[in-house]
């Protein structure tokens, strides 16, 4: 009885240093969401974007743009995106929004056009070389909890 206690003690301790830490980012650009803490932001050339990587292993660089306009439709402005992009729809509680990915030059990009509070955000994902779809799988879920957290100021 002792070792099933103290194996099921070690369990829980493992799944708890798993967790994602995140952290707080307060963009220039009027939103906030929560970043993993081991992500950094870089510069680029896109005006009103802002752009993060993983700083211990290389997986992808993340990429949100927050438009200058509100959506005055927004379920016609996602009908429209989805149909024309063959994407799948998302409904995050706070959150409305299209999904698809494509292939270019042996890379997958991973797309999502999100409405906040009528608010709209374009967000890309180009995935590195990762191993394996698990892999993949697990990176995707972290970019998905980031923008979850997208709130507009």
């Amino acid at each position: 009885m002792k070792h099933i206690i103290l194996m099921l003690i070690l369990i829980g301790l493992t799944n708890c240093s798993n967790k994602l830490k995140m952290k707080q980012y307060n963009s220039e650009y009027n939103y906030s969401m929560n970043l993993p803490e081991n992500w950094s932001e870089y510069e680029t050339d896109e005006k009103n974007t802002n752009a993060f990587f993983d700083t211990t292993r290389w997986t992808g660089n993340l990429r949100i743009s927050p438009m200058d306009y509100k959506v005055k439709n927004p379920k016609e402005f996602l009908r429209e995106t989805l149909t024309e992009n063959n994407g799948q729809d998302i409904n995050w509680n706070n959150i409305n929004g299209v999904y698809y990915s494509e292939n270019k030059n042996d890379e997958a990009i991973h797309y999502w056009y999100l409405i906040e509070n009528n608010k709209f955000y374009v967000c890309s994902f180009i995935i590195g070389n990762l191993n394996g779809k698990t892999e993949i799988e697990e990176e995707l879920n972290r970019v998905i909890e980031v923008l979850k957290s997208i709130k507009s100021k």
